[in-house]
């Protein structure tokens, strides 16, 4: 039998390149890039960077019934009610993790995030987490 070797050289450079590439698209904010680009990051959040609201205010759901993307329907709904938490949570989940700054203003209801984010906030990349609670320090408690 054939001895596996694992070759890891060029794993560096490779992430390197990625970063490379997502600052120069100009189409992720500094604070993201500056996250994205610290120590431990997986490369799946590399290669799918997130969005975060500029003001919590822009979360503009209005605590109805929330209408999902069929693109987030696995194990989901297409309506989820204001009151079925564990749904929500998991809608949240994929929306502050893969979402734009545009799905996040359409599903996320302000007051929902904040009255949960110590629970939700388990469930989600730290790396995802910490910039949220950088850019909105009222979410710590």
């Amino acid at each position: 039998m054939a001895e596996f070797e694992l070759d890891l050289h060029g794993a560096d450079e490779t992430r390197a390149e990625m970063i490379k590439g997502l600052e120069a698209s100009g189409e992720v904010d500094g604070d993201v890039m500056v996250a994205l680009s610290s120590p431990g990051v997986p490369d799946w959040l590399l290669s799918h960077p997130f969005q975060v609201v500029a003001d919590l205010d822009d979360l503009n759901r209005s605590g109805s019934a929330a209408e999902v993307p069929e693109r987030w329907r696995d194990g989901l709904p297409p309506r989820i009610e204001a009151g079925d938490r564990e749904r929500l949570f998991s809608l949240y989940q994929r929306v502050l993790t893969e979402g734009t700054r545009e799905d996040q203003r359409a599903l996320v209801e302000r007051q929902f995030l904040v009255d949960n984010w110590s629970a939700l906030r388990r469930e989600i990349h730290p790396t995802i987490t910490s910039l949220w609670e950088q850019r909105f320090p009222g979410l710590r408690r």
